[in-house]
């Protein structure tokens, strides 16, 4: 759920801004133990196994980004909703 989207999961109700605030923590807090458990994992295979894991992640992150750029700002292939159109579906 994009953080701005103009017609959020279940919009104009309560429940809905609590539901996408808890899956937003549930995720990062998902994320967060997935990657502290890695690290502990490598962490006893000795110093250049974190090494390995930190190029991973930056290679993802590039990987990442290098895909998002072209479909975002050059093929805008994504666009944000308008902002003064209050009608949901």
């Amino acid at each position: 759920m994009a953080v701005l989207s103009p017609c959020p999961l279940l919009v104009n109700e309560t429940s809905g801004g609590v539901l996408i605030v808890l899956a937003w923590i549930l995720f990062v807090l998902t994320l967060s133990y997935v990657k502290v458990i890695i690290g502990v994992i490598l962490r006893d295979e000795g110093h250049s196994a974190l090494v390995w894991c930190g190029a991973v992640v930056q290679l993802g992150s590039l990987l990442g980004a290098v895909t998002m750029f072209p479909l975002v700002s050059v093929y805008s292939y994504f666009s944000s909703g308008d902002p003064c159109n209050t009608r949901c579906p």
